[in-house]
Order: structure tokens, then sequence, then C-alpha cells
């Protein structure tokens, strides 16, 4: 890969217009790009934005909700893992996520909704939550949500068989399975190893995921690394890269997740990465895959999204505490319950509204401080 990003002319790559494709493979223009220090951050930030410009929607939205906090995975960097013995574990049952829907969609106004739980080791578990998933997908879209994105973990091919039988091969349903870092080793340090009976350890049966999900008739995907658990970043971003590209080679709607990460309780690693180079980061993979949308989201600052906002496709607000949506006040982000603690706990209704209000509008959201209809749910 470096002897091909090597060959690569990053001049001529920025002069190129939203529609070229360089000559040169994906993940070889992005380490060239990335590790060229004759081109600035900022005009590799112009260059993306101009690259990306023509999406249409720009920027669309969805909020997560988190449905339990329960988790078999004993990842090192998460709250939810299973061996801390501090986390208050929390379930929503039917009519609490039904009543989170209500207020995401009436009180927020946001049209995109993602479904996130822990991953589980027993096969009727995973089944189990397939199935719940599945009934909770059906529930969104019923109501009138029109993007639904859920997070489970990986996914064998009887488990997505349980999860279809409530969507359509055509629905605006993604799966999202972040593989937190492409290296084996620091995979295997932060999430353990499979002897153990820890089911988010199994490197090659979360990789897999997308495809099995592909073979099964479905369309849209979002993988993702968590920026800071491995330090080697060009190397996160080549495999990304390279990641996205084949997805893409099996016609997939591709959206690209880099998760900076943040405070989590009882966290043994604090590797962080700072906003320079996480910005370049970010214009490199919106540059070199400008079809693929960017997701943002409130574990950064206003201030930093104010600055990312033109790289990315996805804006994504909300917080990664179980059922914590109010209908008349911010959500719950406790320590104690949560994931991990976001740096933006500003409503959807509040971030969305701003950006509108700056002139870039967002999909899947109508804002009710102007207006929007409510649309009766139940």
């Amino acid at each position: 890969m470096r002897i091909e990003a090597a060959t690569v002319d990053t001049r001529a790559v920025l002069a190129l217009g939203p529609d070229d494709e360089p000559g040169a493979s994906r993940p070889a223009v992005a380490l060239a790009l990335w590790e060229d220090e004759s081109v600035s951050t900022a005009e590799l930030v112009a260059a993306a934005e101009l690259r990306c410009a023509e999406r249409t929607p720009r920027l669309h939205t969805f909020v997560p909700l988190y449905t339990t906090n329960h988790c078999d995975s004993e990842c090192k960097m998460c709250s939810m893992r299973k061996g801390n013995a501090r986390m208050e574990r929390k379930f929503s049952g039917r009519d609490e996520i039904i009543d989170q829907l209500r207020i995401l969609f009436e009180h927020e106004g946001v049209r995109g909704v993602g479904f996130l739980t822990g991953e589980y080791e027993d096969k009727y578990t995973r089944l189990s939550t397939a199935f719940r998933i599945g009934w909770a997908i059906r529930t969104a879209l019923d109501m009138g949500f029109e993007r639904v994105y859920f997070n489970i973990g990986s996914m064998e091919p009887d488990e997505i068989d349980v999860l279809a039988e409530w969507v359509r091969r055509d629905d605006p349903v993604t799966m999202c399975v972040f593989q937190e870092t492409y290296d084996r080793d620091s995979y295997s340090k932060f999430m353990g190893d499979t002897v153990s009976g820890v089911p988010k350890a199994d490197y090659d049966r979360r990789v897999v995921s997308f495809d099995r999900w592909l073979d099964k008739g479905f369309r849209y995907v979002n993988p993702g690394v968590l920026i800071g658990l491995h330090l080697d970043v060009a190397a996160e971003l080549v495999t990304l890269v390279a990641h996205g590209a084949h997805l893409k080679d099996r016609d997939a709607v591709v959206d690209l997740s880099v998760p900076r990460m943040r405070p989590a309780m009882s966290s043994r690693d604090s590797t962080r990465i700072k906003d320079d180079e996480y910005m370049r980061l970010m214009a490199v993979l919106a540059f070199t895959c400008p079809e693929q949308r960017l997701v943002l989201t409130t574990r950064e600052p206003q201030e930093f999204q104010d600055q990312a906002i033109g790289l990315a496709g996805v804006i994504s607000p909300g917080s990664p505490d179980v059922a914590p949506y109010r209908a008349d006040s911010q959500a719950r982000n406790e320590e104690t319950t949560s994931q991990f603690l976001v740096a933006d706990l500003r409503r959807p209704r509040h971030i969305l509204g701003r950006i509108e209000a700056g002139g870039t509008k967002v999909g899947h959201f109508a804002n009710p401080s102007v207006g929007a209809a409510v649309i009766p749910i139940g």
C-alpha cells in the first residue's frame, strides 16, 4: 500500500471534481493525503467540503436510543462491560421503547433513530435480541421514522433471518458494526480473547457481519473504528477506507464512523487524538469517499461540531444512556448507567435547529419549533 501511495500526485488528486475518481486505489489515496505534509489540514477540509457538497440531502440525522446496558462482552474502554460491578443495569420494555420513540418524533422532530444494545454470548439471547430489535425497527418505521440504524454487535446468518422477519429488503435500515480497531493485536488487547467466552472478542465474526447482511439482500451499512484505541491512526484510516471500498463494490450504501474515545466509568485507557489530527482524518475520509457519509456525533463539543459539520453527511445528537429522553428537558447521561459520557447534551431539536438556522437543511428532521405537524403514534 505504501508503495502505491508514493505514486499518488496529491495536488492532482485535490483538483478532482466531485464525481471524479482518482487513478490509484482509495486506500492509497487516503494514505498519500494523510501523510503529505505539504498539504495543510485546512486545504484538505476545503477540498473535501467541495467534493461532498453535491450530496442530497447534504446532511441527515438520527438519534441513538439505547434499549439496555446489559452486555456479555468485556471491552476495556466501555462502561457497559459485563465485569463492571458499578454499572446500574437497565432494560427497556415495549412501553418504554414506544414512549422514547414518541418523544423523539413529537418533541424533538427527528425522523431518524438508532437502536443499541450490548452483545451477548448465549445463542438464545442473541436470537431474542435480534427479534426484539427487529420489532423495534418495525415499530419505528410504522410510526413514520424515515431511517433506522441498529447496533447490536456482530450477527450470524440465523440472527439476521430473525431480525429480517420484521424488515423488508428495501427498508432504509442500516446495520452498524464498528470494528473498533482493525489491528488484531489491539483488538485482542481491548476486547479479550475468544477462549474466554467473550462474544465481541471474535474478530472474524464481527468483520464479516456486513457481508452476511448484504448476502441477505439488504443494502445499508455503517462500519467504523474507535479513534485512539490503536495508536497507528494511518493504518486504521487505510483499512477503514479499504473496508468501505469493498462494501461499495458490493453495491452497499455506506456510512463511515470514526468516533473519538470518550470518558467511561473505570476505563483503563485514555488514548486521545488531538483536534487538528482528528480533523485531518475526517477530511481525508470525506474527500476520498465522498458518497460515503461521515457520521459526526455529540461525543464532540459544539465548537468542534461547528468546524467539522461541512465534512459530515450525518449528524447524530443524543445520549448513550438507557431510555434517556424527556419531553421537556435535555437527555440524561449518568455515569452509572451510560456507555460513556458525551460532550454535548443539548436537545436534538436545538442542535439540529441551530444547524438549519446556519443554512444547512437537515434530512430526517422536522423542526417542531417552526410548526411541523405532529403525527399521532399508536
